[in-house]
């Protein structure tokens, strides 16, 4: 990229004063410039000046350009010069990584074998150390084990010396003990613990057995108790319900007698009324044989309400009858024979319903 200079060529300048009164300079020189205070830049004034050219302006965007670009150039050198660091690093940075991959591809073998060996010497110390703990508790166990048997060798033999007098004991039975007493062996000592152990095993069976039968026995003894006490509320339970029962039969008693009496003093009346009925119903047989036609069933086989029916309908038969012959006669005679007719059927007996036989 070409580079471009610009140079600015201005006029010399003019001494500055700062005019606080118009009009009382006159004296000085025609070269003496007057200004305004300025207090902005020199790039504002410019940029924002009236007077100020366009070519200028382009100058100055012109130069800024320049020293974008400049600064843009000198970042891309130092950037690249940077990149070209970064590789060379890179590269140095693989070259130690490859030498530090080739030195261990070379020492791997050795440190795998060390590995094995330290693995080897592990399981090695590993299985000892099992091993001594293994065989110390074994050197515990038979410690103890000889200490069991050193107490109860020490207790046997304090059990033989004890036993000792027994054995003399049995000696002396022995010798004093009648013939054929126990069988014949070997070992005489022997037969006789034998024999005193049956002979202790069946005292203890006894002795358990008499127990048991204690214990049954004094078992009966409270069941009998209980069914005594049981027999006892019964017994005493049948007496109440047997007072109860007499009781109400006396009750019984004295009620019949009161109805014998009743019934005694009441027979004359029952047979009054049985009489009375028995009118009764031979007056209503002979009404229904009177108004039975020879179609009809006898009156034998009828029953009361069937009686009573049928004299009710007979009844009502007439008096429909007696109404309509009085309509056709006189008024005197319709008033005499309806006067005999009413003495007829006052004279004649009435039925009743619903009667009740007692027998």
């Amino acid at each position: 990229m070409a580079k471009f200079s610009y140079k600015l060529e201005l006029e010399d300048k003019k001494r500055n004063i700062f005019v606080t009164q118009l009009n009382e300079r006159d004296e000085e020189d025609d070269h003496v410039t007057a200004h305004p205070i300025v207090r902005e830049s020199a790039s504002r004034l410019i940029d924002t000046g009236i007077n100020t050219l366009q070519k200028t302006l382009l100058l100055k965007k012109e130069v800024e350009i320049d020293g974008v670009e400049r600064q843009l150039y000198n970042k891309r050198n130092e950037f690249k010069e940077r990149m070209e660091v970064c590789a060379e690093r890179r590269l140095e940075l693989q070259k130690k990584q490859q030498k530090m991959k080739d030195q261990v591809t070379q020492h791997e073998r050795f440190i795998n074998d060390v590995e094995a060996k330290r693995r080897r010497a592990i399981q090695k110390y590993e299985s000892e150390v099992r091993m001594k703990e293994q065989k110390t508790l074994e050197l515990d166990n038979s410690r103890q084990q000889l200490e069991d048997l050193k107490k109860r060798h020490a207790h046997l033999t304090r059990k033989i010396n004890a036993y000792n007098r027994y054995e003399k004991y049995l000696l002396r039975v022995l010798e004093n003990m009648p013939e054929n007493y126990i069988e014949m062996q070997d070992n005489m000592m022997i037969s006789l613990m034998m024999r005193h152990k049956t002979l202790s095993e069946t005292n203890k069976d006894l002795v358990i057995g008499l127990t048991e039968k204690a214990d049954e026995l004094e078992a009966y003894r409270q069941k009998l108790e209980r069914t005594k006490q049981e027999h006892e509320k019964q017994l005493l339970s049948i007496n109440s319900q047997l007072h109860q029962l007499q009781k109400i039969q006396e009750d019984k008693i004295d009620a019949n007698q009161e109805k014998e009496e009743s019934f005694m003093s009441n027979k004359a009346e029952f047979r009054r009324r049985r009489a009375e009925i028995g009118v009764i119903m031979m007056a209503i047989n002979n009404i229904v044989e009177r108004t039975t036609k020879l179609s009809d069933r006898g009156a034998e086989i009828m029953t009361l309400d069937e009686k009573l029916n049928r004299i009710q309908i007979h009844v009502k038969e007439r008096i429909d009858v007696l109404k309509i012959a009085s309509a056709r006669e006189s008024p005197s005679e319709s008033r005499s024979k309806t006067s005999g007719k009413s003495r007829k059927l006052a004279s004649s007996p009435k039925p009743e319903k619903n009667v009740q036989f007692v027998d």
